[in-house]
């Protein structure tokens, strides 16, 4: 009886310390984050725009197997690097957000979207070799002495250059001021009558206001990019590169990936290894701005696995597999796909998640039916408690009329995500604001 009551006694006791766990608990070491890669300062630094602002972002400490050209590498990384999106595996502060030092932020890697590759990756492909120090750079105190030390040298030179140029004396101007006064027609006019040329111009500027404010968002060029990434988390994967039952934007479609080269190459083990993984999965656009299939499966160009920090050729790699590069087809986009967009004016009939919402059009179209449901971006900031959020935002605009700016594809037809055509902004004329200006009103209490 006492060895029961102790495993009860214990077993509440876990449940009770596991309460008491921060919520951040589970996020690992890293979190990811989206932004532009810029450049590089040295190896270690990189400079990026996260969250729209300029920062440098310090990597783990390379440690080389043998002794390196520092400029030599500075050189071909800034050649072979240009500016490009990325997503930055950023160390955090417990709480969800970045930790970040002096303007600097700390991660464990980069992934390189133009070249479908992680900073590391590049750096081994120059055929340097190294091992990447376990310890955070943010703990690694030599490391940040020395990140730091070239900092403060750097930011002396800026200083003295300052410096420099304030010392050097402006030549004085010789100042010419006229005797004469020149009378113009605000010197005859009563005070408070505008001449006769300057209201032709202010009718002229209200016109154009008037006719840009009757007809709001009517004509507007998108770009898109030849592909689209999409975060969800990986299902199975057959040998034939089919993947099912991967969950990603609230759905589960059917997948496709390029197998590798060898015959019997997938074994019980591999598939495991990539079950559940939180992956971004990269879909394939063809020339017309349309998903790319591979016979019922959507065609995907790549994946890259958030955990195991891979993307799908250096996982199989990893394997000693052969990755075989899709075969560009004539129908795939190679550069960026010029979307339109088009106003339909319909019903709102309210928000069904964070990026779905429901409409109702008459009359039907050929780009629109009855009922739909649309895909819109997220709340931002994103509501802590989205289904609370969403039923109060339905129940003061559902059923109100709205504007749907409609993606059009260059052929004319809508553009889609997963099969569900995307508006690149609902209007509400009643309320003269945006759905997103209105969800930003709800979030900061200025309607209830």
């Amino acid at each position: 009886m006492s060895q029961i009551f102790f495993r009860k006694t214990a077993i509440v006791l876990a449940i009770y310390l596991l309460k008491l766990l921060p919520a951040s608990y589970g996020l690992g070491p890293t979190i990811t984050q989206t932004g532009i890669f810029e450049g590089i300062n040295s190896h270690q630094i990189v400079r990026a725009k996260i969250s729209g602002n300029f920062a440098r972002v310090c990597l783990p400490k390379f440690e080389f197997s043998s002794e390196i050209d520092d400029r030599e590498i500075k050189k071909r990384l800034k050649e072979g690097l240009d500016t490009q999106e990325a997503i930055f595996h950023l160390y955090h502060n417990g709480l969800g957000s970045p930790k970040k030092q002096g303007g600097m932020y700390f991660a464990s890697d980069i992934y390189l979207k133009g070249i479908k590759m992680t900073y590391t990756g590049y750096l081994r492909k120059l055929g340097l070799s190294f091992k990447i120090s376990r310890t955070p750079p943010h703990e690694d105190k030599e490391l940040l002495r020395g990140v730091l030390y070239n900092q403060h040298i750097v930011n002396k030179q800026l200083e003295a250059q300052k410096a420099e140029q304030n010392k050097r004396p402006e030549p004085e101007k010789e100042k010419k001021v006229s005797k004469m006064r020149v009378t113009t027609i605000w010197d005859v006019l009563p005070k408070g009558v505008i001449p006769p040329s300057i209201r032709k111009q202010q009718r002229e500027i209200d016109a154009r206001i008037k006719a840009l404010k009757n007809q709001p968002y009517k004509s507007e060029i998108v770009k898109m990019h030849p592909v689209r990434w999409a975060t969800g988390k990986m299902g199975e994967i057959k040998a034939d590169g089919a993947i099912i039952d991967s969950y990603l934007e609230g759905q589960k479609p059917p997948l496709f990936i390029t197998p590798p080269k060898e015959k019997n190459w997938l074994t019980a083990q591999m598939v495991n290894e990539l079950r559940n993984q939180p992956c971004e999965f990269v879909f394939q656009l063809d020339r017309q701005g349309h998903e790319v299939f591979a016979g019922k499966n959507y065609f995907l160009r790549d994946i890259y696995f958030k955990n195991l920090k891979l993307t799908w050729e250096e996982w199989l790699t990893k394997h000693h597999k052969t990755f075989v590069d899709p075969a560009s087809r004539k129908d795939f986009a190679s550069s960026s796909i010029d979307l339109e967009v088009k106003l339909i004016n319909g019903i709102f009939t309210g928000m069904r998640a964070v990026v779905l919402c429901g409409a109702e059009f008459t009359p039907v179209t050929d780009l629109v039916q009855t009922k739909e449901i649309i895909r819109v971006f997220p709340p931002n900031p994103k509501p802590n408690k989205f289904v609370a959020f969403a039923r109060r935002f339905n129940q003061l605009f559902s059923g109100k009329k709205a504007g749907f700016s409609i993606l059009l594809c260059p052929d004319g037809k809508p553009y889609t995500e997963l099969g569900q055509k995307r508006a690149r902004r609902i209007y509400f004329p009643e309320h003269k604001a945006t759905m997103k200006m209105l969800q930003y009103q709800l979030l900061t209490g200025q309607i209830k």
